[in-house]
Formats: structure tokens, sequence, C-alpha cells
């Protein structure tokens, strides 16, 4: 009785370890700029709320999504981003936005202050874009609202697309051009909400 088992365990044992082993998957982030902190007043009195973005049920996930002439997407399968794509950029802009010192305060989205402002977004885009066979990039396409929260009245609003090519074609070139892109985008937003603040004075 006891050859089959060690006939089985010995068969386990192989096929253990001639199986091919899964490739690690990489996570990557996106961090902002290092910049030195600004000793001066606010630009603004008000108090800022920065909303979590609207965003495609396939932007609301981890995976790092390519995108192909003709419309076919995928996610790549052994790479992803350590926090879905609307939450890396505002992470970005509440960096940009404190360096610059625009807001008297920024709350999360998660406050329960009440805040004078909020930033409203829509996320539609945030892919490794492919052009054609040999040219890729990093494509982000979002609009943003500035809200008076006691009005209810929008403030300004502008839809960004922001593109920056990258050096490579595979995932890890989509994370280059699509961390540039990012903090390309915070800070034409950035420079965006100064204008807004200047034009209410």
């Amino acid at each position: 009785m006891r050859y089959p088992f060690f006939f089985l365990l010995s068969s386990l044992l192989i096929i253990g370890c001639s199986a091919p082993l899964t490739p690690p998957i990489n996570e990557y982030t996106i961090l902002p700029y290092e910049h030195s902190v600004k000793e001066t007043a606010p630009l603004s009195s008000h108090t800022l709320s920065i909303a979590s973005s609207k965003t495609l049920p396939s932007l609301a996930s981890k995976n790092l999504y390519y995108l192909r002439e003709g419309g076919e997407s995928g996610a790549y399968l052994y790479s992803r981003w350590s926090d879905t794509p609307s939450v890396l950029i505002q992470q970005i802009l509440t960096a940009s936005l404190e360096e610059k010192g625009l807001f008297a305060s920024l709350l999360p989205p998660t406050s329960s202050a009440h805040a004078d402002w909020v930033l409203e977004s829509d996320l539609n885009a945030f892919y490794h874009r492919f052009s054609s066979k040999d040219k890729s990039e990093g494509f982000i396409d979002i609009t943003y609202r500035l809200i008076d929260t006691t009005t209810k009245l929008p403030i300004g609003s502008k839809r960004f697309t922001v593109t920056v090519p990258a050096t490579t074609n595979d995932a890890k070139g989509g994370v280059t051009a699509l961390t540039q892109a990012t903090r390309q985008l915070s800070t034409e937003v950035t420079e965006w909400m100064k204008n807004l603040i200047q034009e209410k004075r």
C-alpha cells in the first residue's frame, strides 16, 4: 500500500518543481515633486474641499490600462498602481496646491468640516495610449468644476487633456509617461485655480 502513496507524492513534487513560476506583480505609485514649503500668506482666505473624482468603472481599480487604436483596451497582467488613478491624481494636486499656498486650508473628501468651495472632477481617461505600432504616450482626460458651496453655483470649469510621450512601449514606459502627465496636470490645474482666485478678488 505504501508504493502508490510514494508514487503519488513523487509525482506531485515533480509537477510542482517543473511548473513555471508566476512573475511578481510590480506596483507603482506617483509621488509629487519635492518642493520647499513657502512661508507666505494664502492667496485666498477660502477653504477648499477636493471631492473624489467621478470616473469610469474600469478606472476605479488599481489596474494599469493601455489603450490601442480602434478603442481596444486592456490591463497589464503584472503591473498595477498602488491606488486608483483618481486618488493618485488627487494626492499630487493637493501637494501642488499646498506648495503654492492658494487656500487657507484644504479638506479631503472624508472631512466633515464645511468648505467654502469644493473642487469636483470627472476622470474620463488615464491610459498608456498607443497611437501607432512604435509610438505611445501617457494620456489623461479630466474635467474640473470649482463650486461655491453657499450659492451652489460654479465659479469655473475646465477640461484638461494631457499627453506625455512614453520612451518605451511597455508597462514601465506607460507608468513613467503617466507619472509625468499627472504632475503636469497638477501644475496646469493649480495655475487655473490661481487665476480663478485672482478673478474673484
